[in-house]
């Protein structure tokens, strides 16, 4: 059994094995047109959500839908659940949202006997926004493992990056699987390929069978890992894919669904990253299996404070991850952003992981996010706690972005504030000004902004895109 690793001496070993920290030396940036990967949900993108979904009631993580109208009229969804292995098929209901709803879906009562539940949801408006809720198994002392929420997707792809997980499970408890939807009528194979600080492995053939879902334990795949990436190549078909990381054990306890990243991109955007009141570790992975990547993580922080980006050099199909505690320079900030910048237009992908313990008793949850690829000038971003927050981040060089915030009232808007935003600057509002109970806000921009979200209380802890509702936008200045 290997011995037990602080979280720093798995990124001080992942920085060994799969690429390393740069020294810090000047280098150009500058604003380069985008081009959408699509990890962000877009409303607009043709009115069908795939939800790679969860567990069964009393498994690692009971999922449930929920259909979000931000629209000013009723909208219909379409909700058919798809299960894992064979047995009854699933089937759908039909649900008439008014405007401003949130309504729950139990997708149990949609797919009976099945050990792991999807969906597919059809909406006929570009208004309608669909998430995942999760709720952990219950342990040993009758409390939930944890607890989360994360935006279905709105495509299918052939490329999928999970850029980071742990699988120490015999000795802290961690655990990371894939969970794959094809929502196609036939089947659809995988190849699969892993980066750790344990090594390096891969599988081949892997078949999601169609109208199902297929949880891999990458635990039993890569074992004792501090640090494990996965790169999904899809040889046959199109599916969504997320990562379930769960931890259990007598000083922790968390989970985390996370959707992957659809495709690799050379720019992404981390609108929410902190240092000190919980630990957050970014990862950039690269998918290439010939050229290795030049990456910085550019630190934009509040005020006038200006930092040197922390410079990577990624080998191919290697993962490099930074602790944002170990950047001692960072001591104070709190609360920033990030723009992961490619510098030779390499494409990869970009995960910010966070644990936030709660009080003084052993007990935290876990949280990741993939970002954005792009910026859009239109987002939604539902509510989810009292504590929570919505952060506006301008990523462009050189425009001022003015941005409305405004949440769904009575059917209409209501506006809360107008922010003005430097060009590279961010903004946040708390839930406490948005008000309400879970309120859905709007963000309108007069120029391209990325928007993220997040969410903490005694139950919560939790990292999400917002979801664009205009089109993506490339940044050209």
């Amino acid at each position: 059994m290997r011995p037990a690793r602080l979280l720093v001496v798995a990124v001080v070993v992942a920085a060994l094995v799969g690429g390393f920290v740069a020294d810090r030396r000047d280098r150009p940036s500058a604003d380069v047109p985008v081009e959408l990967a699509g990890s962000v949900p877009f409303t607009g993108g043709g009115g069908v959500w795939f939800c790679p979904g969860g567990s069964a009631p009393g498994g690692v993580a009971e999922v449930a839908l929920e259909l979000i109208n931000a629209g000013s009229e009723p909208a219909t969804a379409i909700v058919t659940g798809v299960r894992s292995g064979t047995g009854a098929e699933p089937r759908s209901v039909e649900e008439l949202l008014d405007a401003g709803e949130r309504r729950l879906v139990r997708l149990a009562d949609l797919v009976p006997d099945s050990a792991w539940l999807g969906a597919v949801v059809e909406v006929d408006s570009a208004d309608v926004v669909v998430e995942q809720t999760y709720v952990g198994e219950v342990n040993a002392e009758d409390a939930a493992r944890g607890s989360d929420r994360a935006p279905c997707h709105t495509r299918t792809a052939t490329t999928w990056l999970a850029a980071s997980g742990a699988t120490r499970k015999r000795e802290l408890g961690e655990e990371m699987m894939l969970l794959v939807l094809n929502p196609f009528l036939d089947d659809a194979v995988l190849d699969i390929r892993f980066d750790s600080d344990v090594g390096i492995d891969s599988r081949s053939g892997v078949v999601v069978p169609a109208r199902r879902v297929v949880a891999i334990d990458i635990t039993e795949e890569v074992t004792v890992a501090s640090r494990v990436s996965a790169i999904i190549d899809v040889v046959t078909g199109s599916v969504a894919v997320s990562r379930l990381q769960i931890v259990e054990n007598e000083q922790r306890h968390g989970l985390a669904v996370t959707p992957a990243s659809a495709d690799a991109a050379p720019i992404w955007y981390l609108p929410t990253v902190r240092r000190g009141t919980r630990d957050d570790v970014v990862t950039v992975v690269n998918p290439s299996t010939t050229e290795t990547a030049e990456v910085d993580l550019e630190i934009i922080a509040d005020g006038e404070l200006e930092f040197d980006p922390i410079q990577l050099t990624v080998r191919p199909g290697r993962g490099v991850a930074v602790a944002i505690a170990d950047e001692s320079r960072l001591e104070g900030v709190g609360v920033l952003s990030m723009v992961a910048r490619s510098l030779g237009g390499q494409p990869v992908a970009v995960m910010v992981e966070s644990e936030l313990p709660f009080g003084d008793g052993p007990v935290s949850n876990l949280s990741a996010m993939v970002g954005s690829d792009a910026a859009s000038t239109r987002w939604i971003a539902p509510a989810e706690s009292d504590d929570g927050s919505v952060v506006i981040f301008n990523p462009s060089s050189s425009t001022i972005a003015t941005a409305t915030v405004s949440v769904v009232v009575d059917g209409g808007l209501e506006q809360i504030a107008e922010v003005e935003i430097g060009a590279g600057h961010r903004s946040v509002i708390t839930a406490a000004e948005l008000g309400g109970d879970r309120p859905i806000a709007i963000i309108e921009s007069t120029s391209p902004v990325v928007v993220g979200r997040e969410f903490a209380d005694v139950s919560v802890h939790g990292l999400a895109m917002a979801i664009m509702a205009d089109p993506p936008t490339a940044l050209v200045d």
